[in-house]
């Protein structure tokens, strides 16, 4: 037999955690010496300390591994504590990199203001064109993968509803994003009615009611006098990658003396209706702004 101690060494747990799981009735010394109250352990019990303690780095509580040890719990049961498990591991995962993300993303804009970097950007007119809108605002809790497979879904049902005539299309989309602050797509801080999407369709198109998006509501969009306009190189796979660059357009504008629009513009020249790979992408960023005084 091996003293507490011994045992601990040996399977590398506290003593003080060897006696709450005593009191816990997880593992239980083999023999207490009743005149000096010694606790004394098996060999045997390592294989059992070692999965208490693979079990618990799952981040399984006491109480379930209690469960899993003593009840003999069936297959099935077992399987669905540990899916539920995993379920949860990875949520608290999705929402780690989301706050990773944001925050490295704050750091870049802030070392962009420190260092501002050289931009092709470009004051032109916008022309007035008629649009099929929706908004689109998938659920913020999607990973990244999940975020593009809604995207292509979206796109699919449109292309769809293109090539049987439903809607006439002039070839043009746009993602129009409302509001002062820019911030990733997938951001939990993007509003209901912030996301806005665009069709070109002819003078002729009405509104229509397409299965799995709603309502696309016909409507003529002004032209915009004097937008600045840039570029965008997108990162495949990263939905934020659109973001960096149109905010630095934002700061390029005020610091040039032009007062920006609440919104700013992604014209898609080759964006998801033309093609299901985003390295493919050709996106133009549209600040409309006013021209300062």
């Amino acid at each position: 037999m091996l003293k507490i101690g011994e045992f601990s060494r040996l399977s590398q747990v506290t003593v003080k955690t060897l006696h709450h799981y005593d009191e816990l009735g997880l593992i239980k010394p083999v023999h207490i010496d009743p005149v000096t109250n010694y606790r004394f352990y098996e060999v045997g019990q390592l294989p059992r300390i070692h999965r208490i303690m693979a079990l618990k780095e799952m981040g399984l509580s006491l109480e379930q591994i209690g469960l899993m040890l003593e009840k003999e719990l069936p297959t099935d049961e077992m399987r669905g504590m540990l899916h539920l498990k995993q379920a949860e591991i990875q949520q608290e995962m999705r929402e780690a990199y989301r706050q990773l993300s944001m925050v490295e993303f704050r750091l870049r804009m802030i070392e962009a203001e420190i260092n501002f970097p050289e931009l092709d950007v470009v004051m032109k007119r916008l022309e007035p064109m008629r649009f099929l809108s929706f908004f689109d605002n998938p659920n913020p809790d999607l990973s990244t993968e999940e975020q593009l497979a809604h995207r292509e879904k979206v796109a699919g049902i449109v292309r769809k509803a293109i090539e049987e005539g439903v809607i006439q299309h002039t070839g043009v989309a746009i993602d129009v994003y409302h509001g002062e602050t820019i911030v990733p797509f997938h951001s939990p801080e993007i509003g209901e009615r912030q996301h806005e999407i665009l069709i070109g369709v002819t003078e002729a198109q009405e509104s229509v009611t397409l299965e799995g998006i709603g309502q696309l509501t016909a409507r003529n969009e002004p032209a915009v006098e004097t937008a600045a306009t840039l570029f965008m190189e997108p990162t495949p796979g990263d939905l934020a990658g659109f973001v960096e660059p149109a905010t630095l357009l934002r700061r390029w504008a005020i610091l040039h003396g032009y007062q920006p629009h609440g919104l700013m513009r992604f014209f898609q020249h080759r964006g998801p209706l033309q093609t299901n790979n985003p390295a493919e992408f050709i996106i133009e960023a549209q600040l409309p702004v006013d021209i300062g005084e």
